[in-house]
This record gives C-alpha cells, sequence and structure tokens, in this order.
C-alpha cells in the first residue's frame, strides 16, 4: 500500500451500529484509519431512544474492549457518539443522564457545564473521546430534518448552551463537534431522504443564525461538522460538505482552525447525481478533513481511496492538501485518552 493510499484511509469517519468490528473495518483500521462514529439504528436515531436490545448488551466493560481493540489496531483513534441534549444520546443507561431540553434551559452556565462533565468523564472511561455535539443550529417551524432536535429557538439563548456544553466536554476530556455548518433555519425537505433539501438563504441572511457556531468555536470546540443540505447561497449550489465556499466561511469569518468533518456523505442532498467515491474527492477538495461515511457505504471504503488516489495522481486533488487533512486527524487521534485529573 503506498502512501497516498494510507493518508487516505486517515480521512476517512466510518459509522459502525454496534461495538463488534467487522472485517471492513478491521481492514480500514489496519490500513491507516484513525476513525470510528459509533452510531444508532434508524429508529434509535428517529426516536432518540436506545433499544432494549443494545442496552441489555452493551456495558462499560465492552465499550472499553471495543474502543481499546480499534485504538490498538490503529495506532490512536478518534472514537465517537452523538450525546445531544435533544435528539440522541448514545449512552443513554452507561453513563449519567443529560438534561433535558427544559432543564438544560432553567441551569445556570455553570450548573449545565457540570452536567455535561460528567457525562464526558464517562465516556473518557469507556475509551470514547469525541462527541458529536452540540447542536447549534436555530430552526423554524417546520423544519422536517432539525425540528425538536435543537437547543432551542432563542439565539442568545442557544449560543450560551452551546458554549457551556463546549466547556463541559473539555473539563471532562472529550472533543466536542458543532454540528451542522452554517445551519440549517430554513430546509425544504429532508436531506437524508430527499436531493432537493435546500436552505434557501442568503449568506446576509446567514449571519442571524452563526453566533451559537462562534460562541462554540470561542469557547474551544475544536470540530464542525458540516451540513448535508444544499446551499442556494452559494455557487454552484451543493451541500454544506463539499462546498469550498461555506467551510471559507467557516475558516475565515468565524476563525475555526480546528477539524472539519462532513455529515454521511452518501445523504441524497450531497451526493446528488455522484457516486459515493467522487463526492468523497469533492469534499476535501472543498476543505473537510474527516469524510463521514454511512453503514450503507462502508463496503465502498476501497473504492473512495482509489478515487482520493487517483484524484491526488491527476492533480485534482493537491497532495497537500490531502496531507493537511490526515495529520490534523491524525494529531487528534493520537491524544492519550483524556482524564480530567490530567487537566
Amino acid at each position: 500500500m503506498g502512501a497516498i493510499e494510507e493518508l487516505a484511509y486517515g480521512v476517512l469517519f466510518p459509522v459502525l451500529l454496534n461495538l463488534v468490528l467487522p472485517d471492513p473495518v478491521i481492514k480500514f483500521l489496519d490500513r491507516g484509519g484513525k476513525a470510528l462514529l459509533f452510531g444508532e439504528t434508524g429508529e434509535e436515531y428517529k426516536t432518540g431512544i436506545m433499544s432494549p436490545a443494545r442496552r441489555a448488551a452493551e456495558s462499560i466493560e465492552a465499550w472499553q474492549r471495543a474502543t481499546s481493540a480499534a485504538r490498538a489496531r490503529a495506532g490512536g483513534l478518534i472514537a465517537a457518539l452523538d450525546a445531544d441534549i435533544s435528539a440522541v444520546y448514545r449512552l443513554q443507561g452507561l453513563a449519567p443522564d443529560l438534561p433535558s431540553l427544559p432543564e438544560a434551559q432553567m441551569m445556570s452556565v455553570a450548573e449545565l457545564e457540570r452536567a455535561v462533565e460528567r457525562v464526558a468523564i464517562a465516556a473518557t472511561d469507556m475509551g470514547v473521546t469525541m462527541f458529536l455535539s452540540p447542536t447549534a443550529d436555530v430552526v423554524e417551524t417546520g423544519n422536517v430534518w432539525l425540528e425538536g432536535r435543537t437547543l432551542g429557538t432563542n439565539i442568545d439563548l442557544v449560543s450560551r448552551l452551546v458554549a457551556a456544553y463546549v466547556r463541559g466536554c473539555q473539563r471532562g476530556g472529550i472533543v466536542s463537534a458543532l454540528k451542522h455548518f452554517p445551519g440549517n433555519p430554513h430546509l425544504s425537505a429532508h436531506p437524508a431522504i430527499s436531493a432537493d433539501a435546500v436552505v434557501s438563504l442568503n449568506l446576509n441572511e446567514f449571519e442571524t443564525y452563526l453566533p451559537p457556531f462562534a460562541s462554540g468555536i470561542v469557547a474551544g470546540a475544536e470540530a464542525v461538522m458540516m451540513s448535508p443540505a444544499i446551499y442556494s447561497a452559494v455557487k454552484p449550489n451543493v451541500a454544506g460538505s463539499i462546498s469550498k465556499d461555506l467551510i471559507e466561511l467557516l475558516r475565515a469569518t468565524l476563525g475555526f482552525r480546528g477539524l472539519v468533518m462532513t455529515c454521511d456523505l452518501d445523504h441524497p442532498a450531497t451526493m446528488g447525481a455522484r457516486g459515493l467515491p467522487e463526492t468523497a474527492v469533492r469534499a476535501l477538495v472543498a476543505g473537510a478533513d474527516l469524510l463521514l461515511i454511512s453503514p450503507k457505504g462502508v463496503d465502498q471504503i476501497p473504492e473512495i481511496v482509489a478515487a482520493i488516489t487517483t484524484a491526488v495522481q491527476d492533480k485534482k486533488l493537491g497532495e497537500d492538501r490531502l496531507r493537511a487533512a490526515a495529520q490534523i486527524v491524525s494529531a487528534m487521534a493520537k491524544r492519550p485518552p483524556a482524564r480530567p485529573d490530567d487537566q
């Protein structure tokens, strides 16, 4: 395997639905993969409730075995999961409860920080290093994807909650990833279902919805997830995950210097008429560092790696761009699992 191929494996972020490492994921880790998302089923995502079967099968010890085995193969690992106050909480029943949304909205900043810190400490004990949380989107009524899954509708309040969540993660030794930049206040359809999921605001209108992201970045968020929806504010009209203009907005306007990740690249709104390998190349060219690959796409990892390698060889993707993405992922993966006593 060549050096470029190893770098290509190092920018992919496949999803697992349980704590068993299947053969394709083992090969991924052995060939340079550095990140895994421990996800949930579609029903669990929809309801926000982990199934009785999962809660019966998973334990703290099982998490420790899975993350340790993956870390040993990869030589360092970003082990991520969802820990949302108002949506999916992957460690339900294994770690302290997150507050409900009404509880979080009534808490002082210090109280919310402590609540999140307790969850983060428990997660680090299981080998987890990153939460794909908090959600910084502020949405309007009728958003078929995110309505009921955010921290509120008041931008100032959401900004405070986002910052408190990020600081709680830091105190507990967890990297927090803000999502879904640049926000999805209005959305015409569900991006995981429809290729016509469009956010039809111009860039000036987006300024109203950026403060929660800015607040999280100032608080120390080290990762940001781009939106899978299409944005009419940029030309060409493409999804946030593959938009050079929107990633530049994050970098230049908000001053973000951390890791930029995509949402699921096989969402129809992101992929459009392209295949997953081509979409992955476009995300890297746009400036993304870590590419989320859903369970449906895990078997295509070798094809994605081949497409990235060919793109570098054909000068469609700069080797420096790929190397920079792989380096920021690797640096985060190689940090030893954090412990609050070490901070």
